[in-house]
């Protein structure tokens, strides 16, 4: 192995969105160097190394850890930087990053080449991110002859499918799918959102339902309890109404306590109409007009009495 210089990895591994791609580009770069046996390290026998043998492979191993560790983002070297060689550091960043299904990165990038769209963007650059996102999704699901693994991405496209195209109320339960080590049938993923679609419906539809209920009951209650203002005129009721006591209308439809609903109303515009109007003069100027009348109607009779008595002492 080269030691002269330290060698850069053009991948940095910054979590497990681009671990495939980090592991992928960092293995190749390891077996050009000749370093690829200290992460996979072949069987030596029960033959022991010499001291400058093991001396020599702890410093190719240091070396090779010091690659690894240069090609990590820093949040990632802080968090694993406790480990003290190559394999260590690679199993352990396997363990964590590296879930061998990773169904939670294969359905984001299948949603992300469903999405994609050119629009203004220029057709190379365009090619280049339609083509890095199939090259990735290739790496996740790598080629084979195997009858039982394409049955299988095939069950996946079709739950992938259904999750795509499901309401953003249910983001909770596909990340819960996606988390699985093994992604659910098409028919468990169904009873799953059965089940979701219940709990969303108990929160949120079936309480407005039963307020809508009860509402229909309060008005249908409040509607006929007074029974008595409904009498039996042939096929249609015959309504009176308790505040004027006229016939054709309920108290709720009064157009004296609400004005508002007059045929063709301008009520709460520049040219309001006053239902005083409507209603017709005050009963009291009306009591005061009749009492008005009676009295000029008898002080007219009073006067011609008075004139019939008059005439008669003239003649007397």
């Amino acid at each position: 192995m080269e030691t002269s210089k330290l060698v850069s990895l053009p991948v940095t591994l910054k979590g497990g969105e681009n671990y495939l791609l980090w592991a992928r580009t960092t293995k190749a770069v390891l077996c050009g160097r000749g370093a690829w046996k200290h992460i996979e390290p072949q069987p030596q026998g029960d033959k022991p190394l010499s001291e400058a043998a093991e001396t020599k492979r702890y410093q190719e191993d240091q070396a090779v850890l010091a690659i690894l560790q240069s090609s990590l983002d820093v949040p990632v070297l802080e968090a694993y930087s406790y480990c003290e060689d190559a394999k260590g550091l690679w199993d352990t960043l396997k363990n964590v990053f590296g879930n061998v299904t990773n169904l939670t990165r294969v359905f984001e990038v299948k949603r992300a080449i469903n999405n994609l769209a050119q629009e203004d963007m220029e057709f190379n650059k365009f090619f280049g991110k339609f083509r890095s996102l199939w090259a990735e999704l290739e790496m996740l699901r790598p080629a084979t002859l195997e009858a039982s693994i394409l049955n299988e991405r095939r069950e996946q496209d079709k739950v992938f499918a259904l999750l795509m195209v499901l309401n953003p109320a249910y983001n909770d339960l596909i990340k819960h799918i996606l988390r699985s080590d093994k992604l659910p049938s098409l028919d468990e993923v169904c009873a799953q959102i059965q089940k979701e679609q219940g709990s969303l419906g108990l929160l949120n539809t079936k309480g407005g339902e039963l307020v809508m209920a009860n509402k229909a009951e309060h008005n249908t209650e409040h509607g006929f309890a007074n029974k008595s203002n409904y009498r039996s005129y042939g096929n249609r009721p015959y309504i009176m109404c308790d505040h004027c006591k006229k016939p054709g209308h309920s108290k709720d439809k009064c157009f004296i306590l609400h004005p508002h609903l007059l045929p063709n109303s301008t009520y709460g515009s520049n040219k309001r109409r006053d239902w005083k109007d409507w209603r017709g003069p005050p009963r009291a100027h009306i009591a005061a007009g009749e009492s008005q009348e009676r009295g000029g109607t008898s002080l007219r009779q009073n006067n011609g009495e008075g004139a019939a008595l008059v005439a008669s002492s003239e003649f007397v």
